[in-house]
């Protein structure tokens, strides 16, 4: 696998010892060099397994940061939060291996994120949010090493032009509720002067001082100026893997293709419900309707509505309802007698045998095949058209906020909620739509990442419930 890049080598990640000039610096001594702006491409040969592996390990940090940001987290949880990911899911058994991890990781990354606009910017987006988290950990000494290390030259402020914005500098400073103290701390570091379009977010915030066409940025803000100039590497390393994107990945490609365009839709979690079946005692025909009630998402609940009320749902809807009671622990034989009951009186008993019991065995693997199939996972189902009369697919997405409201009601979920889950699905962020909904009907059970799986929000909604006994 060839990765886009001017540079001809790979990354080189020295052992386990002191930066020079940082001796007696402790854990910090090697933590800038692991950091890049990712401008040379990794070299050698991995496995498939790997390859994939090091990619949903990435994007495990990515979709965890993003959920806790999109929750209006403080920032000092989002530093912990991506320091957790990080640590659990790309740290290695030392410096070498988790430079290697990263560096793979993220260029693997680069090739399934590339081929849309919608998928550059989401990508772009989360591993700014990545890298500035990882540069704000950075000591002083060590964020001037990096610096000097990726050739940023941002040139300081003169002091004598310093004294001059003296009085201006002090007024922006003072309005960010900042201490004396502070002020002062700040004040006394280093300011940097740069075009006011290479820090459009401290711009938007007022953070800065504008003079001419400049900002003066301190120190503290650095990582801002920092971030804009990884963005802009990226944009570009992106859109170069873009326009090469055939090259890489011929037509006849069958084995890596696939595998790369099918990682941006990845669902991440478990897909073995068995032991959260059991663990909560399965489910049966006179337990049903009231874990329905209680305990399934609204897309499962709307389904089963429309299926009481019209004793009828059209194929896709079928499959996304039959999928998910099998995979939480509906047996074949109360299956075949649920879907037979809910199609009375409108479909005959003969009709149904013919026409609809073959494919709910099918389902679970007793016909055809005998494959075994999973049920959709959220972005599957996300994904999922249909006409306007048709109510699969995702609630946030395709309900109205009318409907939605209507609906989330009806399910029970808390007034003081509703409207975050409206505006969540408003925003194009479904999963945590869900994920408000189920902490508006299941109060004082957080749930602290986005929904992945239907499945996941049963047991989890079971889980809860059953520790409130």
């Amino acid at each position: 696998m060839q990765f886009v890049s001017r540079t001809p080598r790979g990354p080189s990640f020295g052992p386990d010892k002191a930066t020079p000039g940082t001796k007696g610096k402790g854990e910090h001594s090697n933590r800038h060099t692991l950091l890049t702006l990712y401008e040379e491409r990794p070299q050698g040969d991995i496995t498939l397994e790997e390859f994939e592996s090091l990619a949903l390990d990435r994007l495990r940090v990515l979709k965890g940061i993003e959920d806790i940001k999109l929750r209006n987290r403080s920032d000092t949880e989002i530093q912990e939060k991506a320091k957790d990911l990080l640590e659990k899911h790309l740290q290695g058994s030392n410096n070498e291996e988790t430079g290697r991890r990263d560096q793979l990781s993220h260029y693997i990354l680069r090739l399934a994120y590339c081929r849309t606009p919608e998928l550059r910017k989401w990508f772009l987006a989360q591993e700014s949010e990545l890298f500035l988290h990882r540069f704000s950990l950075l000591l002083t000494y060590e964020r001037q090493e990096f610096l000097a290390r990726c050739k940023l030259e941002y040139t300081p402020l003169e002091q004598q032009e310093k004294d001059i914005l003296l009085a201006d500098i002090t007024k922006v400073m003072c309005s960010q509720a900042m201490t004396k103290e502070k002020v002062q701390e700040e004040l006394n570091g280093t300011f940097y002067k740069v075009p006011f379009q290479a820090v459009p977010d401290l711009v938007a915030q007022r953070r800065v001082l504008l003079r001419r066409g400049y900002a003066y940025v301190s120190q503290r803000d650095l990582a801002s100026l920092v971030v804009q100039a990884f963005r802009a590497k990226l944009s570009l390393g992106l859109a170069e893997i873009n326009k090469q994107y055939g090259r890489m990945f011929p037509e006849d490609d069958t084995r890596l293709k696939p595998l790369v365009a099918g990682l941006s839709t990845r669902y991440l979690g478990t897909t073995n419900y068995e032991s959260a079946a059991s663990r909560h005692g399965g489910v049966n025909l006179a337990t049903l309707p009231g874990l329905a009630q209680r305990h399934f998402p609204l897309c499962m609940q709307t389904l089963m509505t429309q299926l009481k009320s019209e004793h009828h749902l059209r194929h896709t809807g079928r499959q996304q309802l039959s999928l998910f009671l099998k995979a939480i622990g509906l047996p074949l034989e109360d299956a075949l007698i649920f879907w037979r009951q809910a199609f009375a009186p409108r479909i005959p008993s003969e009709k149904f045998d013919t026409e609809y019991a073959y494919n709910i065995r099918h389902n679970y693997g007793k016909e055809g095949a005998r494959k075994e199939y999973s049920a959709h996972n959220c972005m599957s189902i996300i994904r999922m058209s249909g006409g306007a009369t048709e109510l699969h697919g995702c609630p946030y997405k395709r309900m109205d906020e009318a409907s939605l409201r209507a609906s989330l009601s009806r399910a029970g979920c808390d007034l003081s909620r509703m409207e975050e889950v409206v505006s969540k699905a408003r925003g194009g962020h479904f999963q945590l739509a869900c994920a408000c909904s189920f902490e508006g009907m299941h109060k004082g059970i957080p749930l602290d990442t986005g929904v992945n799986h239907p499945a996941e929000y049963y047991s989890e909604s079971r889980r809860g419930w059953e520790e409130k006994l």
